[in-house]
């Protein structure tokens, strides 16, 4: 570009020196011509270094854009990439948590059903404890009753027995005295006879009486 100025002065020059050339006074004309030549040339110079500024700071800002989409893409490619580990990570996490989860919804389901066993199995005991409960109950019923039934018959049966012997001591006096009021000449024998009598009807009831209280 500063070339291209140069040259342009240097036409305009020529050019002013060609017309001057022609010009009755030519010194006159030469002078002013280059002295607006001189003018034009530094305008030129004056315009071309603050192109070349203007140049020069367009560079350097295009550098320092440049460095900093640089930096901003190294940035974004370190964001991008921790992005991907976090996200990488917080999959695992979030597997891990989805294994976790599931392990307990197992675990808890296995519990449930346990308890449920568990409560069923209560139930059933607790049934079949009340069943023997009332059998027991029953039982206990039954045998105070038998307790008493024996009770009661154990009472008559010394009641009978109490009677019976005082019926055959009874007989034996009566027939005893029976004897000597007939004047029986064998009043020994028949003593004997009855005291063996009334002594074999005593055995048969001590006999049951025994077998009573064993029962």
């Amino acid at each position: 570009m500063k070339r291209f100025l140069n040259l342009l002065v240097l036409g305009a020059a020529l050019a002013s020196i060609a017309a001057a050339a022609e010009a009755p006074d030519p010194s006159q004309k030469l002078r002013e011509q280059l002295r607006n030549v001189t003018l034009q040339l530094r305008s030129a110079q004056t315009e071309s270094a603050n192109a070349q500024a203007a140049q020069a700071a367009a560079d350097q800002k295009t550098t320092e854009l440049t460095a900093k989409t640089t930096e901003l893409e190294k940035r974004n490619a370190t964001l991008i990439q921790q992005a991907t580990a976090d996200k990488s990570a917080a999959d695992k996490a979030a597997a891990a948590l989805t294994t976790k989860l599931a392990e307990r919804d197992k675990r808890l389901a296995e519990t449930s059903e346990a308890l449920d066993k568990w409560k069923a199995g209560y139930a059933q005991a607790l049934a079949v404890a009340r069943t023997k409960e009332d059998e027991r109950a029953k039982l206990a019923a039954e045998a105070l009753a038998l307790k008493r039934t024996i009770a009661d018959r154990e009472a008559k049966n010394i009641a009978l027995f109490n009677t019976a012997i005082e019926v055959l001591d009874r007989f034996e006096k009566y027939s005893l005295g029976k004897a000597l009021a007939a004047r029986e000449p064998f009043i020994a024998t028949t003593r004997v006879k009855v005291e063996n009598l009334v002594q074999g009807y005593k055995d048969k009831i001590l006999d049951n009486r025994i077998s009573a209280n064993k029962r």
